[in-house]
């Protein structure tokens, strides 16, 4: 009887890994690290930061481009924000400023952003899962080019 229980308490303690790990809902998530500017907003003197972030795709190469162009639309409105919080409105003969800088930056100017950093959250660790992060920079003095044509 003795040899027997020592028997089984042996394989227990042999299948206690397999049996805890098929207990487990899915992949540990405190083994990925979210990358730090996800969480505080990047900033210096030289550039403009934003962050994109794709919807659930198909494709890895348009969530990617997804997420880009997204990073690009928010870069446009930190831009404008920035310009408006220094008190810059000037009259056009198109109409008001605001609206010519926002029509500028969510066009093709923003194709001189850079892309510096990319992030794959394939379990959710940060937002939904199989989700595509990106940040992107543009150069203030790039910025200020682009709104300067349209003055």
């Amino acid at each position: 009887m003795k040899l027997r229980q020592f028997a089984i308490l042996g394989l227990l303690i042999i299948l206690s890994p397999v049996i805890h790990t098929g207990c487990r809902s899915g992949p540990d998530k405190r083994a990925e690290s979210v990358p730090e500017w996800l969480y505080s907003t990047t900033s210096d003197d030289r550039y403009f930061y934003a962050v994109g972030i794709s919807g659930q795709t198909r494709k890895t190469s348009e969530a990617w481009d997804q997420a880009i162009q997204r990073a690009r639309a928010e870069l446009g409105r930190t831009i404008f924000t920035h310009v408006t919080s220094k008190g810059l409105t000037i009259s056009t003969t198109r109409g008001e400023y605001s609206g010519q800088i926002i029509d500028i930056l969510s066009d093709t100017e923003l194709n001189f952003t850079e892309v510096i950093e990319r992030w794959y959250d394939r379990i959710g660790i940060y937002g939904p899962i199989n989700h595509y992060y990106v940040l992107v920079r543009l150069e203030k003095k790039r910025a200020k080019m682009i709104l300067q044509r349209i003055k």
